[in-house]
């Protein structure tokens, strides 16, 4: 017991000199208590300085202050004797983790300037609340003005075929590349629900050629269409005008649906078309042998059924896939003879080829049954081919001489030359598109001013696909312009051409030369889009090409003015004759010397003529090998984020700035 009394008097002193300081909150007994009392430590429960404190140095605020009467509180006996029996119920004003200093004791007028700094900063978030709120009521009202400033047209007021024309142009196509779906059906039908104008429109729009596939929709259709019309408050039958049916999905498979029955509910029908989602080259090549599995041919009961219903086509697609080429051409002459043909205007032939291998009689036969077939179509003024090897120079002469458009697209056998005899007879042309013809040349380009006079179109893309490899072929021709530039019909609308191949440097400044020196006739022009690959240049001439160019085009054709039918809203009248005639003076004026100082400023030589028209003027020049997809940089990458996210996670312990690798 001796022992243990004396090691208490030892202790006493440290203890007492310990709570000597009468601010230091670092005692053990604080601190369990905080712990005790607190799920957080003590130094969590600190509190944060704001701007509302005074912001004079920490040694200052620290200190207590004789002269108020908050310092004289805090300082009294009384409270630092039941400090730390309070803890908790009373939190300083100010904390510290340091011992004090000694100081001189502050100025008494630092208590004035100390409260007139805090009356200050209380009265600072009012009025930044009163600003802000000052703000958005200033947002609030401007988003109201221009929600009313804006002019909304009542659409449900506007006549039907108006309102019927604007679906269409908002939704169509309602397939995308092999019969994949497009959200804009269900845009329609969610459209239509809304008022009994937009309900007639959008259902116009979705069922003038109705989505058919897969096979539940054409149930689903078949079902409505059953129903009497009586009984529905819209004639649904007499919307539809054409028919798209996928063959292998509706027709050949059990789930399928009855042909016969679809036409029979279909009293205004105009066009057909049975397609199968392989036929679309450049997006299936691989699919190909897949698509030769199932065997289907046009029925014979399908020519009965028009002519009963006394339905008249206006539109129809020959697919030589169901089942060849011989039997669809057979077929298509038969039905042409038919009254229900007797009205076609637009048709379209679909892989039309002869194999490799073909005997001469069969040729003939083929080339035979073509000739008959277009021959037995007065009205037709739209005729399209599409992946078809028997276009030749023998068949091009068999075209009819009244068309009005005219599409070739994967036509491996067509030149140059077999075009130009067609055209030579062929000059009532207002539509040309030409994509991927492998021996096709610019040949025909040299005097087609003369030959299409009233040529509108022109759509040309360069860019061959090959069915049975995985890469692209080249051209078939040495030279892109044999029979030097070409020439420009004065009516021309659009110029597309794309991916222009066995271009040199020379060439191609003809090219574009000839469409300079053609601006003056070319007043109808309103988009011009060239992309061509020049032979054997570097960077930096593609580059200047490119620069010189561009400008020089863009200076001639591409319209820099405001559309003239836009009305300012806040236009109170009319101006005078006087001030109209003054307006178009001084904006005259201010062309000239816009045309001036643009001239001075490029590099490129003034223009002798200025079409300034065109809404779209596009130039690219490059060496880069046409593909039918473009890789870029973005499609070689890895995904940083996710890859420096699993990094981070493994060494977690350690986080550096430097690169891991």
């Amino acid at each position: 017991m001796a022992q243990s009394s004396t090691p208490p008097p030892r202790l006493r002193p440290r203890r007492g000199s310990r709570v000597h300081y009468p601010n230091n909150d670092d005692s053990d007994s604080d601190d369990i208590a905080e712990f005790v009392l607190k799920p957080r430590p003590r130094r969590a429960a600190r509190r944060v300085k704001t701007y509302r404190e005074s912001s004079d140095d920490d040694h200052d605020d620290d200190a207590p202050d004789p002269s108020s009467d908050e310092s004289d509180a805090q300082s009294s006996p009384a409270q630092s004797d039941d400090r730390p029996q309070s803890t908790r119920r009373h939190v300083p004003t100010h904390r510290q983790s340091w011992p004090l200093k000694k100081r001189k004791s502050p100025p008494v007028t630092r208590s004035a300037a100390q409260r007139l700094f805090k009356s200050f900063k209380r009265r600072k978030p009012s009025s930044n609340n009163h600003n802000r709120g000052q703000m958005n009521a200033k947002r609030s009202a401007d988003t109201l003005s221009a929600s009313t400033n804006n002019r909304i047209p009542p659409w449900q007021q506007l006549p039907y075929h108006i309102l019927v024309s604007i679906m269409q142009y908002a939704a169509y196509p309602l397939y995308g590349p092999t019969s994949r779906a497009q959200p804009s059906i269900n845009w329609l039908c969610t459209t239509g629900s809304l008022c009994r104008s937009f309900h007639e429109a959008s259902t116009a729009a979705l069922l003038y050629s109705p989505p058919l596939y897969p096979s539940w929709r054409a149930h689903g259709l078949i079902n409505l269409l059953e129903q009497a019309p009586g009984s529905l408050s819209t004639d649904y039958r007499k919307k539809i005008r054409f028919l798209d049916i996928e063959v292998k999905q509706l027709l050949v498979k059990k789930s399928g649906i009855s042909m016969d029955k679809l036409i029979s509910l279909t009293p205004l029908l105009q066009g057909l078309r049975f397609y199968s989602n392989y036929d679309d080259l450049t997006t299936v090549i691989w699919a190909q042998p897949a698509a030769k599995k199932f065997k289907w041919s046009y029925p014979t009961e399908l020519l009965g059924r028009l002519e009963t219903d006394h339905l008249f086509m206006r539109s129809f697609e020959w697919n030589g896939r169901f089942q060849n080429t011989t039997d669809v051409l057979k077929m298509a002459t038969e039905a042409h003879c038919r009254p229900s043909f007797s009205r076609l205007r637009d048709l379209t032939f679909l892989n039309l080829s002869l194999p490799e291998k073909a005997k001469e009689a069969d040729i003939d036969c083929a080339r035979g049954f073509f000739a008959e077939a277009l021959s037995r179509l007065p009205e037709l003024r739209s005729l399209s081919f599409r992946n078809c090897g028997i276009l030749d120079e023998v068949t091009m002469s068999m075209l009819p001489a009244g068309l009005l458009d005219l599409e070739l697209t994967n036509c491996p056998d067509l030149t140059s030359d077999a075009l130009e005899n067609y055209l030579s007879r062929g000059s009532s042309l207002r539509f040309l598109k030409l994509d991927g013809n492998q021996c096709m040349d610019f040949g025909f380009m040299a005097s087609l001013q003369a030959l299409c006079p009233d040529l509108q179109h022109l759509e040309i893309d360069m860019l061959y696909i090959d069915p049975t490899s995985f890469r692209d072929r080249e051209p078939l021709y040495d030279e892109l312009l044999p029979h030097g530039p070409p020439t420009w019909p004065s009516h021309l609308v659009t110029i597309s051409i794309e991916n222009m191949r066995q271009l040199t440097q020379e060439d191609a400044e003809e090219f574009l030369a000839s469409l300079v020196d053609s601006s003056e006739h070319l007043a109808q022009l309103r988009r011009l889009n060239i992309k061509a690959i020049l032979k054997d240049a570097s960077w930096r001439d593609r580059a200047k090409f490119r620069q010189k160019w561009l400008a020089k085009l863009e200076n001639v054709f591409l319209n820099t003015q405001e559309p003239s039918n836009i009305v300012s809203k806040f236009s109170k009248g009319r101006p005078s004759a006087s001030q109209r005639q003054s307006t178009r003076i001084a904006n005259g004026h201010l062309k000239k010397l816009s045309l001036g100082d643009n001239t001075d400023e490029s590099d490129a030589p003034a223009p002798k003529s200025f079409q300034g028209r065109c809404d779209v003027v596009n130039l690219v020049i490059s060496d880069q090998r046409p593909a039918e997809t473009q890789y870029h940089e973005n499609d070689f990458l890895d995904s940083e984020p996710g890859d420096d996210g699993e990094w981070r996670e493994r060494n977690s312990q350690h986080i550096s700035n430097d690169y891991a690798w």
